[in-house]
């Protein structure tokens, strides 16, 4: 299938590594004009937009950003504006922080815990999702937004980590429905558990490509990759997404422990 993509200056939040990184790669290779990568983490963001420019023709163009910071959010709009020479007119989400919820952690988390983890994942998720939408609203363009949450947000809700991404996909599901009547379309994509930085602890299991054990919390055995979330990412942020508007797809692998 030839996909379009409806965006074509696309902000990657959480660009600098794993779903975020292979996001913009596949954006890129897609069509997108220009791609900016953007985290809070500047070593590791100029070291992803100097490898990206090194694999795509397209430009690509690293900000410093904390999503946390919503006061900035339209400062850091202008900004990739000024990056990119055109308007922003995409945004994918992909940033956030995990939080172990067992053995009664998740019951036991301190309050400063708990901020953290809220005002990355759910509160700054937020505000940036509306804040884009305000902009790109007031600023008459059409544009997509694709949030990365997670398959969590089908299991019992035992950490604050499940908690953020349980409201994500609801806000999805809710908010979908009403900015495509102003063409802008929001959706999400529910990763299993993927081959990233976030789940180093599991660098002994196979991804299909590299060898290691067996992963058997889901049907293909195997963790997900980076990439191929990413390809689920272009696929909504294409002119198929429109007609999907308020949508989460769930790649999970045929997970075997979802709860809910």
């Amino acid at each position: 299938m030839n996909i379009q993509l409806r965006p074509k200056n696309i902000i990657v939040i959480g660009g600098a590594t794993g779903i975020g990184y292979a996001a913009a790669q596949k954006l890129l290779s897609a069509g997108a004009h220009k791609v900016i990568l953007a985290s809070r983490n500047e070593s590791k963001l100029q070291a992803a937009c100097k490898t990206l420019k090194k694999k795509e023709e397209q430009q690509a163009f690293a900000l410093s950003f904390d999503i946390a910071d919503v006061n900035s959010h339209t400062e850091f709009f202008e900004k990739a504006k000024a990056a990119m020479g055109e308007f922003p007119d995409g945004l994918v989400i992909s940033s956030g922080v995990d939080f172990d919820g067992s053995n009664w952690k998740g019951f036991n988390i301190s309050e400063a815990d708990w901020d953290r983890v809220m005002n990355i994942n759910l509160k700054g998720v937020f505000f940036l999702m509306r804040n884009f939408a305000n902009y790109l609203h007031s600023n008459k363009i059409k544009g997509n937004i694709c949030i990365v949450s997670s398959i969590s947000a089908h299991r019992d809700l035992l950490s604050i980590y499940q908690v953020t991404k349980n409201a994500i996909s609801g806000i999805v599901h809710a908010y979908g429905k009403h900015l495509c009547e102003r063409g802008i379309v929001l959706n999400c994509v529910e990763p299993g558990t993927t081959n990233t930085d976030m789940m180093r602890s599991l660098a002994g299991f196979t991804d299909g490509v590299r060898p290691g054990k067996t992963w058997n919390d889901n049907s293909i055995r195997r963790l997900i990759r980076p990439e191929e979330i990413g390809d689920i990412i272009c696929y909504l942020m294409s002119d198929v997404g429109e007609i999907m508007s308020g949508t989460c797809i769930l790649a999970g692998g045929g997970c075997k422990s979802i709860f809910r």
